[in-house]
């Protein structure tokens, strides 16, 4: 049995225009800071798994409720929902008392596929503060040792990927994050957004690697990175409260599963391919997106044709991941008084929220919810793997 251990913290994490919001996080470490978002839990289809939680928030009790699951228990009994003396409803599943309180889940994952786990005390006010992350479960013939039985979804379901990214959506309401750091009064109704996260980060924070020292409290990077032709999972996720459009420029991709379960009907495959995925409040995606060209060619001698500006990079500031070159894996020339920050004659492509407001941040653009899909000519082959947890 596979056995996870989570503590429920408060800490502070840092947007790109300087500020510092206060923030309720899980954490792996009983010493490390919150995260934002909790750390991925991996398991296996078949397999049983313990979650267990200690609750160092004093002010409130905290849970855990894992989307998608059946039969969790917790000490040994079905989860239930939990009440307050005066019959109010606490929280929608078994929960760990403020202060250090505990409590340990039990469930065996029916399904593999790409699920939301969050708080389930209080959760218009708990999962916004930051208490939310992903859980991946593996098919339970799941070995990255062979290509055939790399999948996202099983043998023969044809979700064998090469790279696999999680992408989690969120909102941060500066309002609501004081209201609870100072214990103000907030109606949850005035909920207004000025932060729009991928993993916990802004852009253009969300392009640096996982683990930066900068960001103690924001650990997983949201840059999606391949060569020419591998298939790359990408794991949407929506852990806010708000609906998101995400799209990734250069290719569309193809939606392959949704909310943890294969688009398949018998034999007949019901994927599709999507210009834009709506990704609502707690909804989860798994798409493929596999790069084929689109006009440029590797260390070809053919002339090709640059892609249109709507394919690169979003106004002057495109131009520094450029290349300067049409080539792949080749530097050229580019506009003079132009720094580039492209290293290697990569490519990059904008993958962004088509809602223009939550690409910024707090009104400043570029920011927010936006980061970037790089085509690598070579990728060390660790880039873009999860582990089994």
């Amino acid at each position: 049995m596979a056995t996870v251990n989570l503590w429920a913290k408060d800490g502070y994490l840092s947007t790109p225009d300087g500020n510092s919001v206060y923030f309720w996080g899980f954490s792996a470490e009983p010493g490390g800071p919150a995260q934002l978002p909790g750390p991925h839990i991996v398991a296996r289809e078949g397999e049983a798994i313990t979650v267990n939680l200690v609750n160092t928030l004093e002010s409130e009790p905290v849970s855990i409720s894992s989307s998608g699951q059946t039969n969790v228990t917790a000490g040994g009994r079905p989860v239930g929902p939990q009440y307050g003396p005066g019959g109010e409803l606490v929280s929608f599943v078994d929960h760990a008392e403020p202060g250090g309180g505990t409590v340990s889940y039990s469930f065996t994952p029916t399904h593999p596929g790409t699920f939301l786990y969050e708080s389930g005390t209080y959760p218009h006010k708990q999962v916004p503060m930051g208490l939310y992350g992903a859980l991946i479960v593996r098919p339970s013939d799941y070995d990255p040792a062979i290509p055939a039985y790399k999948t996202a979804y099983g043998f023969g379901t044809d979700t064998e990927f090469d790279r696999e990214y999680v992408l989690i959506t969120g909102e941060i309401d500066p309002g609501l994050h004081q209201a609870v750091e100072q214990g103000w009064p907030y109606r949850i109704s005035k909920f207004k957004p000025r932060y729009w996260t991928l993993n916990g980060r802004c852009a253009p924070d969300t392009m640096f690697h996982d683990d930066v020292p900068y960001l103690p409290c924001q650990p997983y990077g949201a840059m999606v990175m391949g060569v020419p032709g591998e298939r790359i999972l990408m794991r949407y996720i929506g852990a806010g409260i708000e609906n998101h459009p995400l799209h990734p420029h250069g290719q569309h991709a193809r939606v392959v599963a949704q909310d943890g379960r294969l688009l398949r009907n018998g034999g007949t495959d019901c994927s599709f391919k999507r210009f834009t995925v709506l990704v609502g409040a707690g909804q989860t995606y798994d798409l493929m997106y596999q790069w084929s060209g689109l006009g440029y060619t590797l260390r070809s001698p053919i002339p090709t044709t640059l892609p249109n500006r709507r394919n690169m990079g979003i106004g002057e500031a495109g131009w520094t991941m450029w290349s300067g070159s049409p080539y792949l894996g080749v530097k050229g020339d580019i506009p003079v008084g132009v720094v580039s920050f492209n290293e290697f004659g990569e490519y990059y492509f904008m993958l962004h929220s088509h809602e223009e407001p939550q690409i910024t941040n707090w009104g400043e653009f570029p920011g927010g919810m936006m980061t970037m899909i790089g085509i690598y000519p070579s990728l060390n082959p660790r880039v873009g793997t999860l582990g089994m947890g």
